[in-house]
């Protein structure tokens, strides 16, 4: 870690130790990152009422498709994710998951992953 102070000002200057697997910008040799292709299904719990899937499902019926007796709405996210190894993708990608693409409170999701 380098701190440096200016004359006037009381500023410090944090320089970060490179990504490890990273290129940069001048680097003679290419490093290669594996790239993964996610998918992160997210439904809501069986406890917690779907209003608009129960919508859909009576619209269904009222299009003449019968047979429909439980339809409950989802979303779908796609994603790529540069990581070192599958272990660390994954990592990442539960993170993701549990705090921002999904409300633990109500939703269950799970994962698809595969290197592209």
């Amino acid at each position: 870690m380098h701190c440096a102070a200016g004359p006037f000002f009381n500023v410090h200057l944090l320089i970060r130790p490179r990504c490890p697997g990273l290129p940069r910008f001048n680097n003679p040799y290419e490093v290669t990152v594996p790239r993964y292709q996610a998918r992160v299904l997210v439904n809501l719990r069986s406890s917690v009422l779907d209003p608009a899937g129960e919508a859909t499902r009576s619209a269904a019926f009222r299009l003449g498709v019968d047979g429909v007796s439980k339809l409950r709405i989802g979303k779908s996210v796609e994603l790529e994710l540069e990581a070192p190894d599958e272990d660390e993708a994954r990592r990442r990608l539960e993170l993701l998951s549990d705090r921002l693409l999904a409300n633990p409170v109500i939703e269950n999701w799970t994962l698809e992953l595969q290197q592209s």
